[in-house]
C-alpha cells in the first residue's frame, strides 16, 4: 500500500512558491516510529530531492521543521520502506506507524492531518476494490460493468464534495483527489476488455457508444500530474489498447500476445508521437522497455526493443538505467550460473544461494508490498511440491530489512519458515538478478545453472517446463 501512496502523490507541487528559496512558509513533520528497523529516516522534499537525515531519539521519535516550503509530497525513507505526506505552509502534522504493519498502522494527527487521513483512506478504499473489480470485469458484460463503475465514480466524488464541504481544501488537495478518483476509473475502464474478452482482440464496436467518452477529458502532457500514480495507472493500459489496435491492423492477427515484439514496438512509436512532455513520455518508454525485456525470452528481439528505445528516449539517466538492465540480463541465459547471491535464513544466518542446489530449484520471490501475490505464490508452491516432489522450491523476500520483521511478516501471513529467506542486501540483489518483476522465477539444474531466467509459475507454460526439468533428469 504504501508504494501506492508513494506514486501516487510524488512528483506533485501545484500551488504557491515554485522557488525553494524564496519565503512560502513553514510546514513541521514528526511522529514516532514502532518497531523502528534502524536509527534514522531520510527525508525528501517535493522534487523528491533528499533534505535531511533524521535520527530517532531514545523514544523512537523525530521532528523537522520545513522552512521556505514549497507545497507538495514530502516523504520519508526507513528501512527500506516509504511513507508520504501532503504538506502545505503553516502544516504541523505528527505521524505514527509501526513497521510490523505499515499499511494499517498509518495515522496523522495535527493541522494538515485531515486532508493527508482522506488521502490515506481513499487509496485504502481503492486497493481493496481491485481485486474485486478484478473478478467483476470478467464475469460483467459492457453495459452493466459501465454502470457500476459510474456508480463508483459518482459515489466517491459525493463523498469528496462532503468532505470539503465540513474541510475546504486547497487548489492542490482538490486536484490531488480529484484526479485519483478520475484516473482510477479512467484505467478501470481500459483494463475492462482485457479482463472480459481475454486475449481476444475486442473491437470498440462491442462496447457502448460513449464507452471511451472519458479519452477526451485526458491531457497526455499534464506537467501537474506528471509523476502521479493514478495519471500512470490510466497511462499504461491505455496505450496498451492503442498499440492493440495498431497491431490488429498491420497484422491482422486478432489474438493478444503482450509480450509480442511488434506489439510493444508499436507501444513505443505511440508514446513517442503522442506525447510531448518528456517526463511523461520519457517515463513511459522507461518503463514499458523494462517491462518488456523483464519477460521477454528472445535475445533478438530484445535487442531490437532495446535499440528502439535508445532511440526514442530523450533522458540520459534513464538510457544508462535500462542499458545496465538489458546487459544483465544477459549474464542470466541458460546455461550460465545463478549470481553469487548472499541470504539469510531464519537463523539469521548468512549463506550463499549456491548451497542450496542440490537438485533442479525453483526459486520465486515475494514482497510485502504486494501481499495478494505474496499469498497467491505460497498457495502455488504448496501445490507444485506435491505435484514435483523430486524438485526443490525456494522462496524469497526481496524487501524485509530485519530477520524479526521478516519473520513477524511469515506469521502474519502463516507462511512456513522452511525453505524461506531473505536477501541480505536487497539492492545489490536485485540489480544481480534484475529483479524488478516481482512474478519473476528462475529454474535452475542440480548444478546451479539456469534453465530458465524469466519463468511465471501462474502461466499455462510453467508446467511444462517443470514437466521437462523432470523428465530430462529422469525424474518420475
Amino acid at each position: 500500500m504504501k508504494q501506492l501512496i508513494v506514486l501516487a502523490l510524488i512528483g506533485i507541487t501545484l500551488l504557491g512558491c515554485k522557488n525553494v528559496n524564496s519565503n512560502c512558509g513553514v510546514a513541521y513533520l514528526g511522529g514516532e516510529i514502532i518497531n523502528p528497523n534502524n536509527d534514522h529516516l531520510v527525508l525528501y522534499d517535493a522534487t523528491s530531492h533528499p533534505i535531511d537525515t533524521l535520527y530517532l531519539d531514545e523514544n523512537n521519535r523525530f521532528f523537522r521543521p520545513i522552512e521556505n516550503l514549497n507545497p507538495g509530497l514530502y516523504s520519508f525513507v526507513h528501512g527500506g520502506e516509504y511513507q508520504v505526506v501532503l504538506l502545505e505552509p503553516n502544516d504541523s502534522i505528527m505521524i505514527r506507524l509501526n513497521t510490523y504493519d505499515f499499511d494499517e498502522s498509518l495515522v496523522f494527527t495535527g493541522k494538515g492531518s485531515k486532508k493527508n487521513n482522506y488521502l490515506l483512506s481513499l487509496f485504502i478504499e481503492i486497493e481493496s476494490e481491485n481485486k474485486s473489480m478484478y473478478e467483476l470485469g470478467k464475469k460483467t458484460e459492457p453495459v452493466q460493468f459501465q454502470k457500476i463503475l459510474d456508480s463508483i465514480k459518482d459515489t466517491k466524488h459525493a463523498k469528496l464534495n462532503n468532505f470539503l464541504e465540513k474541510h475546504p481544501g486547497t487548489t492542490l488537495f482538490q486536484k490531488v483527489s480529484k484526479a485519483c478518483i478520475d484516473y482510477t476509473y479512467y484505467a478501470q475502464k481500459e483494463i475492462y476488455p482485457f479482463r472480459y474478452y481475454g486475449i481476444h482482440y475486442v473491437s470498440p464496436d462491442v462496447l457502448p457508444e460513449d464507452y471511451y467518452n472519458f479519452r477526451a477529458d485526458v491531457d497526455y502532457d499534464d506537467e501537474d500530474l506528471k509523476d502521479f500514480y493514478p495519471y500512470y495507472n490510466f497511462l499504461f493500459p491505455h496505450f496498451n489498447n492503442l498499440a492493440l489496435g495498431k497491431y490488429v491492423e498491420e497484422t491482422g492477427d486478432t489474438i493478444f500476445n503482450r509480450h509480442s515484439v511488434n506489439y510493444n514496438m508499436n507501444k513505443l512509436q505511440l508514446i513517442d508521437s503522442l506525447i510531448e512532455n518528456d517526463p511523461i513520455k520519457n517515463n513511459l518508454l522507461k518503463y514499458t522497455t523494462r517491462n518488456f525485456l523483464s519477460n521477454s525470452n528472445s535475445v533478438d528481439e530484445s535487442e531490437l526493443l532495446y535499440a528502439s528505445y535508445m532511440d526514442k528516449s530523450s533522458n540520459d539517466e534513464h538510457k544508462d538505467y535500462i542499458s545496465d538492465f538489458f546487459k544483465t540480463l544477459q549474464t542470466l541465459q541458460p546455461g550460465v550460473n545463478f549470481p553469487d547471491v548472499e541470504l539469510v535464513n531464519r537463523k539469521g544466518q548468512t549463506l550463499s544461494i549456491s548451497t542450496l542446489f542440490n537438485k533442479p530449484t525453483i526459486v520465486h520471490f515475494w514482497t510485502k508490498a504486494n501481499k495478494y501475490h505474496a499469498t497467491d505464490s505460497h498457495e502455488k508452491v504448496l501445490s507444485l511440491r506435491e505435484q514435483y516432489p523430486d524438485l526443490e522450491f525456494v522462496s524469497i523476500n526481496v524487501n524485509a530489512q530485519s530477520v524479526p520483521s521478516w519473520k513477524q511478516l511469515m506469521g502474519k501471513n502463516k507462511f512456513k519458515h522452511e525453505h524461506e529467506y531473505m536477501l541480505r542486501n536487497p539492492q545489490i540483489a536485485k540489480k544481480l538478478l534484475a529483479l524488478y518483476n516481482i512474478y519473476k522465477v528462475i529454474v535452475v539444474n542440480e548444478n546451479g545453472e539456469i534453465i530458465s531466467s524469466n519463468s511465471n509459475m501462474f502461466s499455462p507454460e510453467f508446467g511444462k517446463l517443470l514437466a521437462d526439468v523432470t523428465t530430462t533428469r529422469g525424474i518420475q
